[in-house]
């Protein structure tokens, strides 16, 4: 069996957070998880920040912000939108932290979302590389049309299996996932 690695992957707001957290809560007996997952701040209808949460511990810490004038610096959902400064320490403290000890004591890799907020660290560029050589299945969510270099390279691996979810498939597209990751075709 391939450790396969399934990519959820659609544009901002079509629910890939919530699908992958589906499809964790139908694999559960069959795999213990570790990873994290990104939660957008939302006011008046604009995204203002993004929560990072440990899967496994469930800590959760605000990561990038509108209010933070710091660099780097990750875009709004569309141009007219103030970027958010992104704070590196506290995306190593989750996100990196957790994929680590993902790789160390987990048996399948949940990251969500592989994109300009966590690929800016360059020590959880380091952990992602590792975590997708370690030979262990993974669940990763990706913006569709993000040109980001560190995503590119995912893209490109021969066991990944990316499922799009959109307003009509994300009913079914967990079942589909579970059974490629249960079964380990790609």
């Amino acid at each position: 069996m391939v450790p396969v690695k399934v990519a959820i992957s659609g544009q901002p707001g079509t629910g890939k957070t919530k699908t992958v957290l589906r499809i964790a809560k139908m694999v559960e007996e069959k795999f213990s998880i570790g990873g994290f997952t990104t939660h957008p701040i939302e006011e008046d209808g604009e995204i203002v920040g993004y929560n990072l949460k440990d899967f496994i511990t469930q800590e959760e810490e605000l990561s990038a912000s509108v209010r933070w004038d710091v660099k780097p610096k990750v875009p709004g959902r569309n141009p007219e939108s103030t970027p958010l400064g992104i704070r590196l320490d506290a995306v190593n403290r989750i996100a990196t932290a957790s994929v680590q000890k993902a790789i160390e004591e987990s048996d399948l890799i949940l990251v969500d979302e592989v994109g300009k907020l966590v690929s800016e660290s360059k020590e959880f560029s380091a952990v992602l590389k590792e975590a997708l050589k370690c030979g262990k299945p993974m669940l990763i969510t990706m913006h569709k049309r993000s040109r980001n270099p560190l995503l590119q390279s995912i893209r490109k691996r021969d066991d990944l299996r990316t499922l799009e979810v959109t307003p009509i498939n994300s009913a079914i597209l967990p079942s589909k996932a579970v059974n490629i990751l249960k079964t380990g075709m790609v």
